[in-house]
């Protein structure tokens, strides 16, 4: 079998318009190579206290072989972690990025619905949101962009559901594509859109709430966390300079075993507690 395609960060509009797809998230050169030197040099740093002084003479002192190994430690262990993180950080970006197109849709429905309030058509409503969304947000905001596209292909006979259907399908959030179905089926048939946009506003807002309802409760629990994460490699750290028996320990094989053990359980621990925290929208 073939290796799967990579999915594209932009696709085609009806408009033949490169859209910003964002079930992806793909990091510039820039950006890939920050993460990947910061996540490095971290990452073999922790590799070096928990296996670095290996090949120590019979005093304890320091071989050409210590050396040699905390390198070949330090890169090996670096490249492992900076390659790891960059997909972690891709996914986080993504997701914040997902986060942030959610509450500007919420912005767009919530000026769509004054509008539609006041007796404007579709067209003229989405003119006026475009404009509001650009002072409040930026002229390249995700959503900004997106109203610009459905505006376009209402200029060019492209019908308006098919647009948010669109911009559904790539935001891959259900809120938006659950929308779009809603609108697809009351747009041509005389619905009533005004009910349609400010309930389903209601809905996006009050689990944009909860969600953060949800973050400020476990807010403490996730700098416990964080604290927990650091607090081994702090301990073996000052285990290591504090005993010299201790840290001579780590040079054997059941100490390298051991450690390796630890490692694991606490890496499954840690992925463990990261899905749990994890709030889904």
């Amino acid at each position: 079998m073939g290796k799967k395609a990579r999915e594209p960060q932009y696709i085609p509009s009806a408009l033949n318009t490169p859209m910003l797809n964002y079930r992806v998230y793909y990091m510039s050169a820039a950006e890939k190579l920050l993460t990947f030197l910061l996540a490095a040099v971290v990452g073999g740093g922790v590799g070096l206290i928990f296996y670095g002084g290996q090949f120590k003479d019979e005093d304890g002192l320091a071989t050409t072989a210590t050396y040699i190994g905390n390198i070949v430690i330090f890169l090996v262990v670096g490249v492992i972690v900076g390659s790891v993180f960059l997909s972690v950080r891709s996914r986080k970006l993504r997701d914040k990025r997902k986060t942030q197109i959610t509450h500007q849709f919420r912005e767009l429905l919530s000026a769509l619905a004054a509008s539609l309030s006041s007796g404007m058509n579709m067209q003229e409503s989405l003119e006026s949101a475009c404009n509001d969304l650009t002072l409040e947000y930026s002229e390249d905001a995700y959503i900004v962009q997106e109203v610009k596209e459905m505006l376009n292909g209402i200029k060019n006979n492209v019908p308006l559901e098919e647009t948010i259907a669109f911009f559904g399908e790539r935001s891959e959030i259900d809120d938006i594509k659950s929308f779009g179905i809603v609108f697809s089926m009351c747009y041509r048939t005389g619905g009533n859109l005004k009910d349609i946009v400010r309930r389903t506003n209601n809905i996006i807002s009050e689990k944009i709430e909860i969600s953060e309802e949800i973050e400020t409760t476990i807010s403490s629990n996730k700098s416990q966390f964080n604290v927990m994460i650091v607090f081994p490699v702090v301990l073996v750290l000052m285990l290591r300079y504090m005993s010299s028996s201790f840290a001579a320990s780590f040079s054997t094989v059941p100490g390298i075993i051991a450690i390796t053990v630890a490692i694991v359980i606490f890496a499954v621990a840690y992925f463990t507690a990261q899905s749990i925290m994890d709030i889904k929208g």
